[in-house]
This record gives C-alpha cells, structure tokens and sequence, in this order.
C-alpha cells in the first residue's frame, strides 16, 4: 500500500476546476423539484410491498425499514448543520418553550470559553479516533476540508420531508440555499462502517438492504455520539451524517480510507465498497491521514463484473472519464461516473432494492487470511489483475446466496 501526498492524489483524480456541488442535483433530491425525473419515476419511495417471495416477505422487509431508524432518529434531531431541516429546528424550539432550562437536549456543555487544551494535536488526534472506535466506528480517518466538496446549496422540500413527493403535483415546493462553513472549520473527521458479508451475499433481497439500513442507523447514532463528543471538549462541529453537507467519498479518499472503485463507491483496504460512511467537520486542531493507493484503478480498469451485472446498466464499461453523465456528477474529477438517474429510475420501476455493485464486486471478502493475501496480490503483482479478476469468477464470489432458508440459518453477526 502506498501512502501519497495530496499533490500526487490531486494529479491522479483532478482535471480541472471542480466547482461545489448544489444538493438538488443528487439523484434522491431531484424528484422534488424536476418534474421531468419526477415523471419518470414510476414509484418514488421505493419502500417495497410485502411478497410471498423469500427475501421479500414481511419478515424480510419488517427487518430492512427497522434497521433503518436509527438513522431517521437522528436526522430528527440534528441542528448542528448548515441550514438544518425545519423539522429539527421546530422540536428544538418545542423543548426550549416546554422548559427553557433545555436550551439544548444535551445534558452537558463545557463551561462558557473552556476548551481542551490543544498543545499536541498528534494526542487529540489520537484521543478522537479512539472515541470514534468505541462509539462505534470500524475505521477512522482524517483530513483537511477541502471545500470542494462541500455543497454550494442545501435543499429543503416544503415540509421539510424527503420523501414529500409521490405525484408531480407537489414537484418543486421547496428551496435551495446556500450552504455557509465558515472558515473556522478546518477539519474532518471521516468514519467507516462495515456491513455483514453474509447477508450481503442475499443481494438484491429486502435481507441485503437491511445490512444498508444497519449501515445507516450505525453511522447517524456514532456520528451524533462523535459530534457530542468534540462539543464536550469546548469544540464546534457540524454533523455530516448520510448524504448532507458535503460528498463524503471524496473526503474519505482524502483521509486514507479507501479508493473510489468503477462503480463509484469507496473501497477500502479490509472491507471493500461493503461500509457506509459519515464524517463530523471540526474547528478541532488534528492532525491530517494522506490518501492511499493499493491497486483499485488498476483492478477496476481489467474489471467489469459489476458493469456487467448492473440491472440497469448504469455502470460504465472502458477508461475512466472526466466528463459527466448528467448534472448528478460532477466535473473535472477524473473517474467511472454513475449514470445516478438510470440507476434511481431502476429502483422506482421495480420498487425493490439491489445492492448488486455491492455484493458482487472482488473486492467485497470476508477478511481472513486467504483474502488478505489475495488484496497482497492485487496490490504488489498488479499485472496478474486479469487472473484475479477470472479467478472471482471461477469461484462464483459474485452469485447471490438462495435466501428460502434464511430465518433457519441465519446465525448473526456484526459484519
């Protein structure tokens, strides 16, 4: 694995100008006020219906909707953000009424101007990581904030609800707003969250889903754990949980957690694309992690199983490109750019979730000794990859896992 400055990662991933993305353009945001997508779209939620299918029955989809609320709890609550939903914003003024003693609903804060003592940031830094492995993250990195990726805009649905829309009536009730960070925050803190091989294998069942809704759950109730955390020290934060302020890839490259992968997901060095991400953004003096380089491109380039197995062909075959498949992506960053809308309209047509990139990917492994020494391969004898890449295949790695037994044999586990 090769540790790289910032310089060589900006020559490896950058073309030229990259301009802050506005939120609106995110594939999950683009319904509320483009009555084009909105048309397209033949079911907006994709929430899924109770089957007598295994993997879609109301076990199956029960498990998939209640793994994901730890995450819709916490997004309830978070004002710690650049314009917060106006949900969020109306219950904390709820409980300041209700008792104006809880002017916050954390129970501590530092004394008014009191802050951890910063004289060596390699210990704070230290102090910080280990937190955020005990609260619950797999992996921790750090980095600069690099504002280019921070979004330009935020936008918020009338109602301030997401999921507000399910007829083109109602498209475009909502606004974009521009996003300030003010300079004070120099820092993020980038966390990594792995997800169950095993049940991942039950791809594209509500079974596989539930281990991304866990995924979220996970990230939204350690990140507000983090964000309270640095608070308590006498520090600010804003709480970058899920998809809001800013694209999280990018900055997890950045922190040394992974590369981006053909099909446009981090992939890291011990669980591959299978985690979730989250980041908490900091005027916490810490010290930086660099990016890191360990055979991704050069996989991906003689690779194109998820190309392939991608139901809505949505994944781009060949070279990686700096030119944009629509305004989901961005420009000038040197990549395989998703064809997001293709991909959001597959999953409206079938109402159902897939996570096929995910779980068929060579880089999606248990972590044990044979794989370990099989990602040594493929980072060191990088000219074997086409040999690797057929080997997944001889294996059948990538088939998903019959679930008719599932409930029987289901033995669970962590990751």
């Amino acid at each position: 694995m090769k540790r790289m400055t910032l310089e060589e990662w900006e020559a490896k991933y950058i073309t030229g100008e990259v301009k802050s993305f506005d939120q609106k353009n995110t594939m999950f945001i683009r319904p509320l006020w483009d009555p084009e997508i909105n048309r397209r779209l033949e079911n907006w939620s994709f929430v899924g219906e109770v089957e007598d299918t295994p993997g879609y029955s109301m076990e199956d989809l029960a498990l998939r909707w209640a793994a994901r609320r730890g995450t819709q709890i916490m997004q309830i609550f978070n004002t710690y953000r650049p314009n917060p939903s106006a949900l969020a914003t109306a219950i904390r003024e709820t409980i300041k009424e209700h008792d104006p003693r809880l002017s916050s609903i954390e129970p501590y804060r530092p004394p008014e101007g009191r802050k951890v003592e910063v004289s060596d940031p390699e210990r704070i830094t230290n102090v910080v990581k280990k937190a955020a492995r005990w609260f619950g993250a797999d992996a921790v990195g750090i980095c600069r904030l690099d504002r280019r990726w921070a979004y330009s805009h935020t936008f918020a649905p009338k109602g301030g609800r997401q999921l507000a829309v399910f007829d083109g009536s109602k498209v475009g009730k909502g606004n974009s707003k521009p996003q300030e960070i003010s300079e004070e925050y120099q820092y993020a803190v980038v966390l990594v969250f792995a997800e169950d091989y095993d049940m991942m294998k039950y791809y594209p069942t509500n079974i596989a889903h539930a281990v991304t809704s866990m995924g979220y759950s996970r990230m939204g109730v350690t990140n507000n754990y983090l964000a309270a955390f640095i608070r308590n020290l006498g520090y600010q934060t804003i709480d970058g949980t899920t998809n809001a302020v800013a694209n999280t890839i990018p900055m997890a490259m950045q922190a040394g957690l992974g590369d981006i992968g053909r099909h446009g997901l981090l992939i890291t060095p011990k669980w591959g694309p299978r985690v979730r991400m989250s980041k908490v953004i900091t005027d916490l003096p810490l010290v930086p992690d660099v990016p890191i380089d360990f055979g991704v491109t050069e996989l991906c380039l003689k690779c194109e199983i998820c190309a392939d197995k991608c139901p809505s062909q949505s994944i781009m075959k060949g070279d990686r490109t700096s030119e944009p498949n629509n305004v989901s992506n961005l420009r000038n960053t040197l990549k395989w750019p998703i064809n997001a809308e293709t991909c959001r309209m597959y999953w409206g047509r079938s109402n159902k979730p897939c996570t096929t990139c995910i779980a068929c990917c060579p880089y999606n492994k248990p972590d044990n000794r044979f794989h370990r020494l099989v990602r040594w391969f493929t980072d060191h004898v990088r000219w074997g990859d086409p040999l690797y890449v057929k080997m997944d295949l001889w294996f059948g790695y990538g088939k998903p896992k019959n679930p008719d037994n599932f409930w029987e044999d289901w033995n669970p586990t962590r990751h």
